[in-house]
């Protein structure tokens, strides 16, 4: 079986889980490839600062990691989100006929995100027939917020409803995900869940206990962005240790040199108990859930997030927000609070320091196993591949897979 990963985004700008799930694809037999057009952000690649032979304005061809990656590296233009989608599609569209020109039509195309990849690929459906299924990762989705419901502009409708809709398959990394999407379907499209893939043997549990630190230590790994609620937990960080004060906060991720971060973090009391370490390799991020009690996540939106699934591997318990799906995180694994709201976050992380004891190591680890190693994931996307091929899709009713 053929099939092309199409990522709405891809690294440098993120998109790793796209790269390990090609790769544990790639392990069970399946030919495959990634098309990533990739938008570099003015504010983030200044004109002046931009590496050219790193990021040629032309498409390339080269193998990363093993994997046949066409590249193209695109600029968009400032203040003009339509006609950027619409450029965005066009070069798409075009950087797969000159993948094809080499390599022949895929069996399938597996998408990455609704926007605006979905999109792009019907395009290429209505052109070649290809035939493509979505995985959608975006929490915003879950249409849980203030955030989230200012994210789905009237604008963007054509975009999600023509790439929504003329997929053969969707494949929302958790059932919350799924009312939204179907809004954009003008016809029957089948959904299945699937959820992310963590490396489960690199993310162990070797060595670790039930009995916490002194002072308890928490982590969190997610850059800064709005939403991750970085202000919500701050403010909770600052109730916390008014009550208690044997508990420490590292926090690693990207982005906290920005400065409404750090006026957020002028502004805590405890800061001088909050260690930020930036951003970290994967051996780093392991590093710091090794010597971690618990984590905490304060987000506002998310989907079905990687840092969970590394941190249950990891054998820690978490404190987190209920947007995070009910299939990762029950009473067994830890602690679900309301989504912005302080005080109950607050509250979660003082119960966790007080019952860490009950969560213990080698059961979370397993949860991770059941519900998020790479082997199981990659089969169940291969049986969704096959049923499309076979058109049995549409046969069956909607189901969920990936819950245990």
């Amino acid at each position: 079986m053929k099939v092309l990963l199409l990522p709405s985004w891809y690294i440098p700008q993120g998109g790793q889980f796209v790269r390990h799930q090609a790769l544990a694809l790639q392990e069970q037999g399946i030919d495959v490839a990634i098309l990533a057009n990739v938008a570099l952000p003015w504010h983030t690649y200044k004109a002046r600062e931009l590496d050219l032979s790193r990021y040629p304005l032309h498409p390339i061809e080269q193998d990363e990691t093993g994997i046949p990656t066409y590249r193209y590296y695109q600029r968009p233009i400032p203040r003009m989100p339509i006609l950027n989608i619409r450029l965005w599609a066009r070069r798409t569209v075009k950087l797969y006929a000159r993948y094809a020109q080499k390599h022949g039509h895929p069996d399938l195309i597996h998408v990455h995100s609704g926007t605006w990849g979905a999109y792009a690929a019907a395009l290429i459906k209505e052109k070649w027939g290809i035939p493509y299924v979505v995985t959608e990762h975006r929490g915003m989705f879950g249409y849980k917020c203030e955030l989230a419901r200012r994210f789905f502009r009237p604008e963007f409708d054509e975009f999600f409803i023509k790439g929504f809709s003329h997929a053969d398959c969707l494949i929302p990394v958790s059932d919350q995900l799924t009312a939204r999407m179907r809004t954009y379907c003008r016809r029957e499209v089948p959904i299945r869940v699937v959820g992310n893939i963590v490396d489960t043997r690199y993310f162990d549990c070797a060595g670790r206990t039930a009995v916490a630190h002194e002072p308890f230590r928490f982590v969190s790994v997610n850059g800064y962005y709005e939403v991750k609620g970085y202000d919500i937990l701050l403010k909770a960080w600052d109730l916390l240790c008014d009550r208690r004060g044997d508990a420490v906060l590292t926090i690693a991720g990207e982005n906290f040199d920005q400065a409404a971060f750090q006026q957020m973090l002028a502004r805590c009391r405890y800061r001088h108990l909050i260690r930020l370490t930036g951003e970290l390799p994967r051996e780093g991020v392991k590093e710091e859930l090794g010597k971690a009690d618990a984590f905490v996540m304060s987000s506002r939106v998310e989907a079905a997030p990687v840092a969970i699934l590394e941190a249950l591997s990891s054998g820690l318990p978490i404190v987190g927000t209920d947007v995070i799906p009910g299939y990762a995180l029950t009473e067994k694994e830890g602690i679900r609070v309301g989504v912005e709201d302080p005080q109950a976050l607050a509250d979660g992380m003082e119960r966790m320091m007080k019952e860490r004891s009950r969560y213990l190591p080698e059961a979370l680890h397993q949860h991770a196993v059941n519900i998020a190693a790479k082997e199981h994931i990659a089969g169940q996307l291969i049986d969704i591949y096959r049923s499309v091929l076979n058109g049995e899709l549409h046969n069956q009713a909607p189901v969920t897979v990936n819950l245990p």
